[in-house]
């Protein structure tokens, strides 16, 4: 059986770059609140239609089983009749609730296993009646196990095999009894077993197999989301930490002068502001999936981000070897440096930086270099893509990254990438 499990909230969905159908999927889980304690509306109604459908299939079949055995006797008496009616009415309950749970998502085990019982008590006590009040020869009784012995395969198959040994028997029991052969109600009894059975279960199977692609898709849609936030997080990190770092020194600075220089403390201020302004602007581009990943941009913005910050800068990029960087390992570059400068503010006391591009034949190369490497750096609080991340990404597009000291007070990042014709 397939398991039905509490969903995650995922209110936000609609905000990441995934999909349609993803975006979709991941919406039907936020509108009910999600996660444990019910099934959202709008995931349900898709899951309940087929459900209803092949429920309503399999009670017209198995429709047939008291109409059977109610056209194929005559009980003497009235109240005879209506007892007889009676254990009908309550077999075809109990056949209701087994039939439920052969459609039913997550049915509990020991419940269904009592449901079964049950349905297989009813129907050994219309054996007397039935068997006594029938046609000879019409043997009702073995059509009625017959159908009850469907059922239960459905339930599971250990529960028919058990339902089929018990009424099996029943069946043979009654031929010998009130027609003196045995084997037309076995035969009766199996041959409309495995007929319904094969007819019914082709269909149930079907419709755990739709339900279990459901749950497939629905999965791939919340991977997809996960995956989105994940690289939003990621970008967040990319794009705010050095900005964030920056407006950090710069408001010590500001109070620093505050007191002595209240102009120049003005004028921090007013890049704080800036800076701000310009934190806001990529966070939201961001978001919307627009994060700069141009590398021209981001050397001009790390040149400026370092010089706010009070290291001297020296990039050395020659404008022809950047139109040469194909867009990918361009793409890459711009995440290498943005990482690298946000680390020189976060992990360095730093008094010059350089950056430098340098394509020598088939090898390109991007080097961060900077000085002030403290002897001891706090881990990183807020987590975010690292140089870690940044080398896997590097290896996936061919690419090796290297970071680490250079001297004794040099930090470098280094990142080489080779057409298929050279070697790094």
């Amino acid at each position: 059986m397939l398991s039905e499990d509490g969903r995650p909230e995922l209110s936000r969905a609609r905000r990441a770059r995934v999909p349609r159908r993803a975006c979709g999927y991941a919406r039907s889980y936020s509108a009910g609140g999600g996660g444990e304690g019910g099934e959202d509306v709008t995931q349900a109604q898709p899951r309940r239609t087929p459900r209803w459908i092949v429920l309503g299939f399999l009670l017209a079949s198995f429709a047939w089983a008291p109409i059977i055995a109610m056209s194929s006797t005559e009980p003497p008496t009235p109240l005879g009749t209506a007892a007889f009616v009676g254990l009908l009415v309550l077999l075809g309950l109990a056949l209701l609730l087994v039939l439920l749970d052969a459609v039913a998502p997550a049915p509990d085990r020991a419940s269904r296993r009592w449901k079964v019982a049950g349905l297989i008590a009813l129907t050994l006590a219309l054996w007397a009646p039935t068997f006594s009040w029938a046609e000879p020869g019409d043997e009702p009784w073995a059509w009625l196990a017959g159908f009850v012995v469907a059922a239960s395969g459905l339930a599971g198959w250990r529960i028919g095999v058990v339902a089929a040994v018990v009424l099996g028997g029943a069946a043979a029991a009654g031929g010998a009894v009130f027609d003196g052969a045995p084997l037309p109600g076995v035969v009766t009894t199996f041959g409309v077993a495995l007929t319904v059975w094969a007819m019914c279960q082709a269909l149930v199977w079907l419709h755990r197999l739709w339900w279990s692609a459901q749950d497939g898709r629905e999965a791939q849609a919340r991977l997809a989301v996960a995956e989105e936030r994940l690289r939003v997080g990621r970008e967040l990190h990319d794009v705010l930490g050095r900005r964030l770092a920056v407006i950090a020194l710069k408001a010590e600075r500001a109070a620093d002068l505050a007191a002595r220089d209240p102009a120049a403390a003005a004028g921090e201020s007013r890049s704080i502001r800036d800076l701000a302004a310009g934190a806001l602007r990529e966070a939201r581009r961001t978001i919307h999936g627009e994060a700069v990943t141009d590398l021209p941009s981001q050397l001009r913005s790390a040149d400026l981000v370092l010089r706010s910050a009070g290291v001297t800068p020296t990039v050395v990029v020659d404008p022809q070897t950047l139109s040469t960087v194909p867009p990918t390992l361009a793409g890459l570059f711009a995440t290498v440096v943005r990482e690298a400068v946000t680390n020189v503010l976060r992990h360095s006391d730093a008094r010059t930086a350089s950056i430098r591009v340098v394509v020598q034949g088939p090898v390109t190369t991007l080097s961060v270099e900077n000085d002030g490497v403290r002897t001891a750096a706090a881990p990183d609080p807020a987590g975010g893509t690292g140089l870690a991340a940044l080398a896997a990404r590097a290896g996936a597009v061919g690419a090796e990254l290297v970071a680490g000291p250079d001297g004794d007070d040099r930090f470098v990042v280094r990142v080489r990438h080779s057409t298929p014709s050279g070697r790094v």
